[in-house]
């Protein structure tokens, strides 16, 4: 589930949970972190004020991530992750009441859009290779356009599949 965060009684455009699927792939980087690559096709949703007049617009996006994952305790862990996002297809307009003479646009125009994502996750169950998990996103835009809300948050309640070299002693793999 996603969300784009806005103020929706200024605007009188409703940010609704908009779901998509996604990938996450931890590589052990020592006991306590991993690099962590992420994909996700999803929905998002731009609402930008130009001088007190509002255009929404969505469009279907590729969120890529690349980041660190530190995990305090065995259960609980927070990544940091720097995300590239790609258009796919042509956004919609979904309202305006923007002036004839305005003709600004949103992000969802553009084919790239950069920032940073921060996550917390929470394994709900955990069974050697097999386990589920419960995680927070929040993703902070740094090419958003002046006056737009490009930011957002999300849920994604997932299971995964630890793939793991097996280490017999220090410094060898079976």
């Amino acid at each position: 589930m996603r969300k784009t965060i806005f103020d929706d009684t200024r605007s009188g455009v409703d940010s609704a949970y908009l779901s998509g699927v996604g990938l996450l792939i931890l590589g052990d980087a020592n006991d306590r972190g991993s690099l962590e690559i992420g994909t996700f096709y999803m929905p998002k949703l731009f609402v930008r004020e130009v001088e007190g007049n509002y255009l929404s617009q969505s469009t279907e996006l590729l969120h890529i991530t690349l980041g660190y994952r530190y995990w305090p305790t065995s259960y609980f862990s927070a990544s940091l992750s720097f995300y590239s996002a790609y258009t796919i297809g042509s956004p919609s307009t979904d309202f305006s009441s923007l002036r004839p003479d305005q003709t600004q646009s949103t992000s969802a125009e553009d084919i790239t859009e950069y920032g940073f994502d921060l996550s917390l996750m929470f394994q709900l169950w955990n069974s050697g290779s097999w386990g589920a998990m419960l995680e927070g996103r929040y993703s902070q835009s740094v090419t958003s356009k002046t006056g737009e809300s490009a930011n957002d948050y999300s849920g994604m309640i997932g299971i995964h599949y630890l793939l793991q070299a097996k280490r017999t002693k220090p410094g060898t793999i079976e």
